[in-house]
Order: structure tokens, then sequence, then C-alpha cells
């Protein structure tokens, strides 16, 4: 016997599901059974595949390698949509086979069209509008005349622009080429000179020579403002001479005074001979005339015509004259003569109960009083204004020994007696006094339990937070306190959470000194449970805590997570048959500090080294997936109000915001600070997305960015102020070249004050969606 299959289809190859057994072929049937399909005489092995629906060369697959691919022609131009091909045996209705069109949306856009200026690619060439627009100037104060500083390239003439660049001052509106010159400090006519003396209300003006107030007819120059030596007045007689011009009183001194062309007219004097030239004459020789003969005055009152240093109004000194004309010479009422103290240990400071009174010094007095030991022990460096040293004596004799010595130390007041002092309660002591500590790092001197210490290298676990027996974690002294911590240098390798405290955290070595190193691995979508942030300060209570002087490095960054389903993000063959995948999204943010709802300080801290994942998209599974975002390398602000002073934020990275990212409305104050060589895809140094934010005297540079923003990168909403703040060779990658210094996006703003802003290559420094 022997199997045999039917052929229904009478194609030369039977059914194999429909075998018999039997030693003669019944009817119908033959001995070849290798037909896939039995109701189809097209469908055998060796048969030619047609597009007809059908397996007909038996091989498992339908219509293999006689199929076409179509593409979407919604506008109708004969190019179709590379992104919404279609495998079919027929064209469908409207789908053509070509798909370069670069937007299927407007049948004025597809290659080969002649480009034309309205703000599309027509010719698909990846390019708009190229070399058909027009260069506009903005034209600011609406004069007609652009600034060529501010030059726009535009189909047609935007609003606020002009078709020249010929404007000088572009926020004055009588300031243009053709204006007429006025005197108001302005170039008006834009010929390079403000208030020339052609301008149409310029004003006449007359030299002064002698600065009397009245001017020469005869010398005479137009000009805006008065020039110097120059006045209004036309009306002076001589002016080379300061006591000639109209009105003035005619006095006898051969000069024409009061400008009346008469010299000298009405007036005689009487002087006196002055043979000492002192401005005193003696009384017995005279002469009456208009105008003093040479060698007389006006006075006669010289007491001594033959020296010139005596006269009535002489000072008297100790110099045996009779200076001042009263008949004695040397009085003690002379303007030098001094009190004289004896001063026994030649210290420069006299006993003040030797006073003598005269023009010269009895032997052994000087003119300096106040010492308080003039003799014995110490007499030598014991007078008023000596350094108070620790002897036992008063040396600045103000009546205390030993008070505020120069060589003494400054303690502070210890009440709570826990080894910290008030920095508000200070004394200069020889030696520490009873209720004094050392140091100033009490935060409430009346609690003994504040601070609470931490101390790496001294510290224990158990430890009870005091200055004898301080914590080795910060994280447990924070837990402790209700005030304030204080944290000792060393590298401390943990995280810290201020669960909501509005305490301070103050290292007493500063930062490079006292390092916060979260030492985490580096996270990943493949790893996404190593991610964690070095500082986390998130109770959403509003809590304003204060951190001072730490280094906060090895951070990767708070992580949270939500599961969904989506379509899988890649084309692998796992997925044939469904694109839906169950994708974990992680959001990562924060890798040295994440806050989000409180307020808290940062004084003087480095925040480096601070590593988050790049964005990735990762199979885990034949249909899940983990998808990771980042944000905030250094800082990640969620809602909340934070301040940083005197911050140094460095080589930091995160997909958004290398530095600085912060939404949700959030508020970011720095002051003083440095954010420098952090990178991300956008925002190399600060990413703002909802939140606004405020630089003050700080520098934001040689941050990088491979798509937009090196220096700073704004989303949707928010704002970014720079006040005195440099924006320097920060860079950014992108093909579109936007932003090396700041990217501004949609409805966000930008306030640059007082500020620099420099890009160290092509790329635009500020650019804004």
């Amino acid at each position: 016997t022997q199997s045999w299959y039917p052929d229904a289809d009478h194609d030369g190859f039977g059914d194999p599901n429909a075998a018999t057994t039997a030693c003669e072929a019944p009817a119908g049937f033959i001995p070849n059974g290798t037909d896939c399909d039995d109701t189809s005489a097209a469908a055998f092995p060796g048969s030619t595949e047609v597009c007809d629906g059908i397996d007909n060369d038996c091989d498992g697959t339908v219509d293999n390698g006689v199929t076409t691919t179509w593409y979407a022609d919604t506008d109708g131009d004969g190019y179709g949509d590379a992104a919404s091909g279609q495998v079919a045996c027929e064209q469908p209705e409207g789908f053509v086979t070509d798909s370069a069109d670069c937007d299927d949306r407007s049948a004025s856009v597809r290659p080969g069209l002649d480009e034309v200026c309205d703000e599309r690619d027509n010719d698909c060439d990846g390019t708009v509008d190229e070399g058909v627009t027009t260069t506009f100037w903005a034209d600011i104060d609406g004069d007609g005349y652009g600034s060529a500083a501010m030059p726009q390239n535009a189909c047609s003439l935007p609003t606020g622009y002009a078709t020249n660049s010929t404007d000088c001052d572009d926020m004055q509106v009588s300031s243009h080429p053709g204006a007429t010159e006025v005197c108001n400090d302005f170039d008006d006519d834009c010929d390079g000179t403000i208030d020339e003396p052609d301008a149409a209300d310029a004003s006449t003006w007359y030299a002064d020579t002698d600065a009397d107030g009245y001017g020469n007819a005869a010398v005479s120059q137009p000009a805006c403002d008065q020039p110097v030596g120059y006045v209004a007045d036309r009306t002076d007689c001589n002016d080379a001479q300061a006591l000639s011009f109209p009105g003035n009183a005619e006095v006898c001194d051969s000069i024409d005074n009061d400008c009346d062309g008469a010299v000298d007219d009405g007036v005689t004097n009487r002087y006196y001979a002055d043979a000492d030239a002192d401005g005193y004459g003696a009384a017995a020789t005279y002469a009456d005339t208009c105008t003093a003969p040479t060698g007389y005055v006006a006075d006669s009152t010289d007491c001594n015509d033959a020296r010139a240093l005596s006269n009535p109004a002489a000072t008297e000194y100790c110099n045996s004259f009779d200076d001042d004309c009263d008949g004695t010479v040397d009085e003690a009422d002379a303007v030098d003569a001094s009190d004289w103290y004896n001063d026994y240990d030649r210290d420069g400071y006299g006993d003040t109960a030797t006073l003598a009174h005269q023009c010269t010094p009895p032997a052994g007095y000087i003119a300096v009083p106040g010492d308080c030991i003039d003799r014995g022990t110490g007499a030598a460096i014991s007078y008023p204004g000596a350094d108070e040293i620790c002897d036992g004596l008063d040396n600045d004799c103000d009546g205390t020994a030993d008070d505020a010595p120069v060589d003494g130390t400054t303690y502070y007041a210890d009440v709570d007696a826990d080894g910290f002092g008030d920095a508000t309660s200070t004394v200069s002591e020889c030696a520490l006094p009873s209720g004094y500590a050392d140091n100033d790092l009490d935060c409430n001197d009346a609690a003994a339990g504040e601070p609470v210490v931490a101390d790496v290298v001294l510290g224990a676990a158990g430890g009870a937070g005091s200055l004898a027996d301080p914590l080795a974690s910060i994280q447990d002294a924070i837990e402790l306190s209700n005030e304030c911590v204080l944290v000792y240098p060393g590298t401390y390798e943990e995280t810290l959470d201020f669960g909501g405290k509005s305490i301070t955290v103050t290292s007493t070595g500063g930062a490079a000194a006292t390092i916060l190193d979260a030492n985490l691995t580096t996270c990943s979508a493949s790893s996404p449970t190593g991610c964690a942030t070095a500082v986390k300060i998130a109770s959403g209570s509003n809590a304003s805590p204060t951190l001072t002087g730490l280094t906060i490095t090895g951070g990767t960054g708070f992580t949270t997570s939500s599961t969904s389903s989506t379509t899988c993000a890649d084309s692998s063959a796992s997925h044939s048959g469904s694109t839906s995948c169950t994708v974990t999204t992680y959001d990562v943010c924060g890798g040295g500090v994440y806050i989000a709802g409180d307020d808290p300080t940062f004084v003087d801290v480095i925040i480096r080294d601070n590593l988050l994942p790049d964005f990735a998209r990762v199979s885990t599974g034949r249909y899940t997936q983990n998808w990771m975002y980042s944000y905030g390398g250094g800082v990640c602000v969620r809602g909340g109000s934070a301040t940083f002073e005197g911050a140094t934020l460095e080589g930091n990275y995160a997909d958004q915001g290398g530095a600085f990212y912060a939404d949700r409305s959030a508020t970011l104050s720095v002051v003083e600070g440095l954010v420098s060589e952090n990178d991300a895809a956008d925002g190399g140094g600060i990413n703002l997305s909802g939140a606004s934010a405020s630089f003050t005297n700080s520098i934001v540079a040689c941050n990088g960015a491979t798509t937009d923003g090196g220096g700073l990168y704004t989303e949707t909403s928010g704002s970014a102020v720079f006040v005195n703040t440099v924006l320097f060779r920060n860079t950014s990658a992108t093909g579109t070249t936007r932003g090396s210094q700041a990217y501004v996006g949609v409805s966000t703003t930008i306030q640059v004050m007082n500020s620099i802003v420099e890009a160290a290559s092509a790329v635009p420094a500020l650019y804004g969606a």
C-alpha cells in the first residue's frame, strides 16, 4: 500500500492534510501531497507568485516580492510624504511612488520648485527663503531711518524697520540725516557732531577776558552752550581790566571804572609813607593826591615802618618784636606761645600737673600732656594712645589695665556653656574669661543642644552631637537639630534629606575642605534604581533651611517613575505583530540638590561633578521599555524659591540644564555665582520651564549644549533677568544655529542689564523663538 492525496483543484499537487492509504489510487487522488491550498489551482509549489493575496508558490508568504510601496500625496503635487508609506499591489487613491515631498500639506512645496519669499522651503532643499529675502534695519524711534547695528532679513518690511541704515541715534526721533541741528545735546543731522555752532538756535557770546561779567563786542562766537571765557553781554569798555565795566563805582586808580569815558572823575585820597611795604603807613609822613604815590598807602597806623611784619593787623609771635603794635614784646598771648609739660620718662607725653605756658619751654618740658605713668616701671611704654598689652599696666592711660590689649585674644560669650560662642557678644582679653568660648559658632547661645556637631573624623554614629561627642554623619546631625548644624572638615560619603526643617547647616572649614560626596554610580535607563540626589529639600511646606560652605558632588538625581501603555519607541523585530509597549518612564532631577516646594538658601557652596543620565529609551523585554529623562545636573528646583549666594556650579551634566533646571513656577536667585563648564542637550548652564530666575554679579561661561542654549535655555513660559552678569564662551551645536549664549522660547522673557554677552563662534549669542 501507499499514501494518496486528493487533488481537488486539479493542479497536480495533492492536499497533505487529507491523505489516505491504499494499493491503488482512489478516484481524484494522486501520490504528490505538497499542495498548500487545494482549493486554488493557482497555488502549488513552483508556481509564479503574483499580487493576488494568495501564497502562489507555497513558500509560506503571501505576495512576497511583488508588492509596491506607495506614499500619501495629500496636497496632490505628485510628491509623497516619506513618513506615510503603504505597501500594496495596486496604487491606492491619493498615493504616489515618489517620497521626496518635505511638506505634503502644501502643493507650493515640492522638489524642483523655485524658492519664493513665503517662509517655506519651496524647493525642499532644507533651507527656507534662501536667496530671496531683503535686508531691513530696525527703526526703533520711527523716524524712517534704521540702525545699521540691528539688521534683519525678511520677505517684506517688518513693523518697526526701515529700508535704510543711516540713523545715528535710533532712540531719538529727532536725530536722522537731513534733520535740523538744534541745541539739545543730540547729533540731530547725523553729521557726527553734537550742537555745532551752526545750530538753528545757537546764541552769540562775547569774550570776557577780564572775567568781570561784561563782554567785548569786537570778539564774539556762536555756540549752543556758553563757551569758557564768554558772556552774553557786549558792553565792556576795557576787556583787559576787571575793574572797568558799566555801573562800577569810579575810584582813584587811573582807570575809567564806570565806562563813562572819563578816568578818576570826582575822587581824591590822603596817602601815608609805607617804607616797609606792609600796607600800613607812618602817620608823620603823608601826601594828598588822587592816586597813591609809589611807597604810599591809605593807612597811618604802623608802629615800626622799617619792619614789614610789624603792623596793627599782624599776629604776635615769640620773636622779640612787637608784632601787633600793642606796645608789648612776646607777651603770653602770642599765638605761638605754648603749654609745656615735664616729660620725666622721655616717652613724648608730659605730666599734666607740671604745666608751664610761655614762648620757650623750660628744660625737660614738652608740649604734649596726658602721661598717666611718667616715672617708674613701664613709664616709657605707658602714655595716651599706646597699645594696651598684657602686662598688668594701664598702657593707654584710659584708667584700666589690660583692657582690649593688642596682643589679647577675641573671645565670644558662651551663655549655654556648650563650647560655642555668640558672634554678637565679644571681648578681647589676655586669657579666656569664664563664660566665654574661643569661637563664634553658636546659633543660639541660650540652647545648649544647638548647634549639633558632625565630624566625620572624630565623630561616631551614636554620638551626642556635642563638641565633645560629635556625630559622624551630617544627616544624623540634621535629624537631631532644631536650629543649626556645624560640620567639621572632611569627606562625608552620604546623602542629605532636610525633611522639612528650616535649620542652618554650616561648614567650619569652608567648601574646599568640607565635601559631601554622594558617591553614587551613574544611573541609566537600564539601571534606574542607582539614581539619587546628594541633597534633598523637598517637603513641599515652604521650609527655609540654609546650607553654607560645602562641596556637593557625586549625585545622580532624585528619581520618580510612572508606567503606561504607549507606542514602542523602536521598530525591533521583537515587536512584530504589535506596536504597543508597557513603558516605565523615569524622571531624574537634581544630581547635587533636589528642591520641591521649599525655600532654601545656599551660601559659598561648590556643586560639581554631579552626572545625570542621557535621555534614553531602552527595551527591557519583548513588549517592555524604560524611558529615561534627566533635568538639572547640579540643581533641580520644582516649586518654591531657591537662593544661591557665592555658589560655584561646574562639571555637572543632565539632558536638560547642566547646572540649573527650574520649573513649575519656581523662583531661582543667584548672586555672585559662577556657572561654568556644565553640559546638557538644552541649556548647558541653565534650563527654565515655567520658572523665574535672576542672576546678579555672576558669570555664566564655558557651558555647552548639544542642541540649543549654551548658557541659558527657556521653554514656553517664565523669565530670566541678568544684572551685572557675564554670559561668555558658551556654545550650542544645534544645526539651526540657535542661541550659543541664550535660547529664549515662546512666551518667555529675558532681561540683560549692565551685562556682557559674548559668543566665541558664528552661532548667534541670543535667539528668540
